[in-house]
């Protein structure tokens, strides 16, 4: 696997599959839309985090912390100008894959919550519920109603640990294997199609955990009312064992 520094690639785009490209410049049986992401919805929850370090003192929180983030390119938006539509894209700025082939993961964590569902351009700044009971205390709706749209909608955060080769964007190494982690945030089609299949795997056959499941993570282009829009296909790869499994819980939480 390939791949350059941000400063040293400023002028270069790369379209093959893992090269580094710098990006510079419900009720919900509706039939789906197109569903690029409109606004950054918050990736972690706010709350403090534990380091067994005596060279750090305070309070630090998960906002403190830089983690990457993945992305699925589309046709329309900043990424998809300069990464092949339907590729996996970690941290805006290196190609995992450009859809077709399989991308190995692993969810330390999930975290479900609901944002308000705004209309785009607007300035105001969307609210967040943890529950559909706060969702109620603020007036909102998860559901069409009188053909109107749901006011909130479900997001998703799947905290992922992604195996990889390049050290510069894969920094932890487990077992001779390089592994980097990233925040994948899922709503509207992604949560569809990628959220669901997580809860159902956490709630039935990864009771343990979502650490002990792998996945093969992979996307296709798909009609989606009048617009053609990619969407992630998630499928469940081989079961970690214990080890590996502390090692995820470990690294994530």
């Amino acid at each position: 696997m390939l791949g350059l520094s941000r400063r040293a690639m400023k002028s270069h785009i790369w379209v093959k599959q893992n090269k580094h490209i710098d990006v510079s410049k419900n009720k919900t049986d509706k039939p789906e839309k197109e569903t690029t992401e409109i606004m950054e919805a918050p990736a972690m929850p706010v709350a403090s985090v534990e380091i067994a370090n005596s060279s750090v003192s305070g309070e630090i929180c998960r906002t403190d912390l830089q983690v990457p983030t993945l992305k699925l390119a589309q046709r329309v938006g900043d990424l998809g100008e300069v990464f092949p539509p339907g590729s996996f894209v970690l941290q805006n700025e290196f190609s995992l894959s450009e859809g077709d082939a399989p991308i190995k993961l692993t969810v330390g964590h999930w975290n479900k919550y609901y944002l308000e569902n705004l209309e785009y351009g607007g300035d105001s700044i969307p609210r967040q519920a943890k529950d559909l009971r706060e969702v109620a205390e603020l007036g909102g709706t998860t559901e069409w109603l009188d053909n109107e749209p749901p006011t909130w909608v479900p997001v998703g955060v799947a905290t992922c640990v992604i195996e990889g080769e390049d050290e510069a964007f894969f920094p932890f190494d487990y077992n001779d294997k390089r592994y980097a982690m990233a925040l994948w945030t899922m709503r509207n089609t992604a949560y569809k199609r990628a959220g669901r299949v997580v809860m159902t795997a956490a709630a039935y056959n990864l009771k343990r955990g979502l650490e002990y499941g792998s996945w093969q993570l992979t996307s296709k282009l798909e009609t989606l009312g009048k617009n053609k829009v990619y969407v992630p296909q998630l499928n469940r790869g081989e079961t970690n064992d214990d080890e590996f499994a502390e090692w995820v819980r470990q690294l994530v939480r």
